[in-house]
């Protein structure tokens, strides 16, 4: 009887939206301003040194993390350390 397969990879996209943006996604100048946060996070943990994630705009959307996640030893307390370092470095944007 074969057996489903588990997957093999996560490929997380999303964007952070920073405090100082939150309830103003009708503002004409959001978009503009939110795809400048994921650059302005990754520059922080590369001085940082505490992580690496990348960032890139998909057609007209603007940058947006994205992190693939390949292994299997990946556990939740990783993935929360991961957003938990996210919010951190950009909730003063």
């Amino acid at each position: 009887c074969p057996r489903p397969l588990q997957p093999e990879f996560i490929n997380l996209c999303f964007w952070f939206v920073p405090p100082s943006l939150r309830g103003r996604e009708g503002c004409e100048d959001f978009w503009l301003r939110l795809g400048k946060v994921a650059p302005a996070i990754k520059e922080r943990m590369m001085k940082e040194g505490s992580m690496m994630v990348g960032y890139q705009p998909h057609g007209a959307r603007v940058n947006f993390f994205r992190q693939i996640v390949t292994s299997p030893a990946v556990t939740r307390a990783d993935l929360d350390f991961f957003l938990d370092e996210i919010e951190r470095l950009g909730r003063d944007l």
